[in-house]
């Protein structure tokens, strides 16, 4: 979906968004239920999550809270093991967030993305803002669980 705006290789090389604490587990994206069937006749390991949504299983070895865990779909060398159509849409859209900031929908831009350099952060927010726009909203509407709330490591950039 932004690969006009971030080449593969930006993102192989990071990962970023593909490892996660124990204490920002919650971050998983929530995966659409036609995902999810996909997944399970794989045998990928899915968590369920206590609002209901489905989420991938995350392996930690240990209690500690800086203990990361990778994505299960992350292969370290190449990347995401999805094809980019089967990856989910939090992951597809990354480093944009859906949020709820009191009750309006907002768009957040993750302040940290390492491939945010050049021109790259304009031309996100420009198409974040206009031609996507109607697709983050839709999605937003028809999976209100992968709407987070407001979190300050990610920068307003629209706002309903």
């Amino acid at each position: 979906m932004l690969t006009d705006i971030f080449t593969p290789s930006d993102c192989a090389a990071c990962k970023l968004c593909c490892n996660f604490h124990r204490s920002s587990a919650w971050e998983t994206p929530c995966l659409e239920k036609e995902l999810v069937y996909l997944l399970q006749e794989e045998g990928v390991a899915l968590d369920q999550r206590t609002d209901g949504s489905t989420s991938f299983y995350l392996h930690f070895c240990t209690e500690s809270d800086d203990e990361i865990a990778n994505c299960p779909m992350l292969d370290t060398t190449s990347g995401c093991t999805l094809p980019r159509e089967l990856r989910p849409f939090e992951c597809r859209i990354w480093p944009l967030r859906l949020m709820r900031q009191s009750s309006r929908l907002v768009i957040g831009l993750y302040k940290n993305c390492p491939a945010l350099k050049g021109d790259a952060l304009q031309r996100l927010v420009d198409f974040a803002t206009g031609e996507l726009l109607p697709t983050l909203l839709d999605y937003a509407k028809r999976h209100p669980k992968s709407v987070r709330e407001v979190n300050p490591a990610y920068d307003i950039i629209w706002q309903q």
